[in-house]
């Protein structure tokens, strides 16, 4: 290991973050916004999405709050990238920016950074990625979140001993706040943020997204977490699926409950014009719906 890399994972476990005793001791006091937004962008960097300038990204922005689920019991409160992603500039991981590209004095200014050249050259070796990760994981999380960290960054068990992570005892509950978390990056990225029904996706400034990863196969029947389980989309057109007003049948079309339901309003026919329509993937998308969820979804969820 080289001397940057010695100093960087090094100051990964000196990021100052706040601390309350209200919410625990020893790790569980620390707040987790910091270390939160860091393992964010190693996984960034392990899609080879990182370049010497990052903004607040619906791929970063997705991570954050996916991961901000599993501390959310601990810390309470609503996700929030800003903070951290100012903050993280005092400490020169960064440079924080403002939008005409001068430097940032403030988190509601800063809408992008620059990484430290040095720290860039980091995250781009795996084997630094792979020591930071559990370094962040082991110094600012208590024990139930580590595993639900593990299995959402899909660690397994083997390669967490090697890396000395010996958890106490197994936590159902958070093993499956970890799987989710993995669904639902999982899911959304590889649709690229596009909804399966319609092919219509929209992001804000801030890198919030329209788009939600949806369980074919009921998780609270099939508790299953694959990511062949799932289609990306918009909330009304899940909330749809989910009350079985469409499917998907053999030959992947769309196949409306039309007599089930009633449209009205400007687009009185959004739903019921897809009816026979394919269902949209961007060219480049690989991820597919299983056969064998869509089976179950037009057996036991629809409604036509």
């Amino acid at each position: 290991m080289n001397i940057d890399q010695s100093t960087w994972l090094a100051k990964l476990s000196k990021l100052n973050p706040s601390v309350s005793h209200a919410k625990g001791e020893g790790s569980s006091r620390f707040a987790p916004h910091k270390p939160l937004l860091l393992l964010c962008i190693l996984d960034l960097a392990d899609e080879s999405a990182i370049t010497s300038s990052l903004d607040k990204s619906p791929e970063l922005r997705l991570r954050f709050d996916s991961y901000w689920a599993i501390v959310q019991p601990r810390w309470g409160g609503r996700p929030g990238v800003d903070l951290p992603f100012h903050h993280l500039g005092t400490q020169n991981f960064w440079t924080t920016l403002q939008e005409d590209g001068r430097m940032s004095n403030s988190e509601k200014s800063t809408v992008k950074i620059s990484l430290d050249p040095t720290f860039r050259e980091c995250l781009l070796d795996p084997g630094f990625r792979k020591q930071a990760r559990f370094k962040l994981i082991r110094t600012w999380f208590p024990e139930n979140e580590q595993e639900a960290f593990l299995t959402a960054m899909g660690i397994s068990k083997s390669e967490a001993r090697r890396a000395d992570f010996s958890l106490r005892e197994e936590s159902p509950e958070y093993q499956a706040k970890g799987r989710d978390a993995r669904f639902r990056i999982v899911v959304v990225t590889q649709y690229r943020f596009t909804c399966a029904l319609t092919g219509y996706g929209c992001h804000t400034s801030k890198g919030a997204t329209l788009v939600e990863a949806a369980h074919i196969h009921a998780f609270s029947k099939s508790r299953n977490d694959n990511s062949d389980n799932g289609l990306a989309l918009t909330r009304d057109a899940h909330w749809m699926f989910d009350e079985g007003l469409w499917t998907i049948d053999e030959r992947s079309c769309v196949r409306v409950a039309a007599e089930v339901f009633t449209e009205w309003g400007p687009e009185a026919s959004w739903l019921k014009s897809r009816n026979g329509s394919s269902l949209c993937f961007l060219e480049g998308v690989s991820l597919r719906p299983s056969d064998q969820h869509l089976a179950w979804h037009r057996k036991n969820v629809f409604c036509g």
